[in-house]
């Protein structure tokens, strides 16, 4: 786990008056948005965010934030927290509010940060990838989706929805040799509305170890 005070000093570099920002939803992010609360009210930035669920929405307004949506802006920099990530910059991750809402934030933003374990960093991808699945006839969506792996509907008491009322059913993979046709064979399938797996959108890699930082990026500066 990454501690605070790592997600302090991301902040303190990267957020700056003036810009409008995307988080995932996770656990780590909601750490990012309150250390970012802080930020602003010490500092007087303006700052917009995108949220990606009802429960960041809730938090932004206890935070004194301002909530705008992609219809209103364009992000200037997103900031993921991925499970696993490859030396090609794609990432799985597991635990979203909102697979659809994520992606689109990842697709629109200026600048995509995202933060890992440095062990977390690998060759290939591979294990549970996440998919959000429409719950008409999910069931047949889940069997199709036994081609690309083994597959299990998350649960809690019951099927696990996303904030859009959709399912997670969770596929566990030996190795993806290549996450764009993973991705492609995925969306082929009726039903399949989202994956936890992003291909070809981030722009930095931050990976944690020992409590330090270590910073990758394809688009010049650190």
């Amino acid at each position: 786990m990454i501690p605070e005070d790592k997600i302090e000093h991301l902040v303190e570099k990267y957020i700056k008056h003036g810009q409008t920002i995307g988080i995932g939803s996770s656990e780590l992010g909601l750490k990012f948005l309150k250390k970012m609360a802080l930020k602003k009210e010490i500092e007087g930035l303006d700052l917009k965010i995108v949220p990606t669920s009802a429960e960041m929405t809730l938090i932004l307004k206890q935070l004194n934030l301002e909530a705008v949506s992609l219809d209103e802006k364009e992000v200037d920099i997103a900031i993921e927290f991925a499970d696993l990530i490859d030396y090609n910059y794609n990432y799985i991750k597991k635990q979203s509010k909102s697979f659809v809402r994520d992606k689109m934030i990842a697709q629109s933003a200026e600048t995509l940060i995202i933060v890992a374990e440095k062990n977390n960093f690998v060759s290939k991808l591979f294990g549970i990838v996440p998919f959000e699945v429409s719950p008409f006839w999910w069931k047949r969506t889940k069997m199709q989706l036994e081609n690309m792996g083994a597959s299990r509907e998350r649960k809690q008491e019951s099927l696990t929805k996303t904030e859009s009322g959709n399912y997670i059913i969770d596929v566990l993979t030996d190795s993806i040799p290549s996450p764009e046709e993973f991705e492609y064979q995925s969306k082929e399938i009726p039903g399949i509305l989202e994956t936890g797996l992003f291909v070809g959108y981030a722009d930095r890699i931050i990976l944690h170890e020992k409590n330090k930082l270590e910073v990758k990026s394809r688009i010049g500066k650190n």
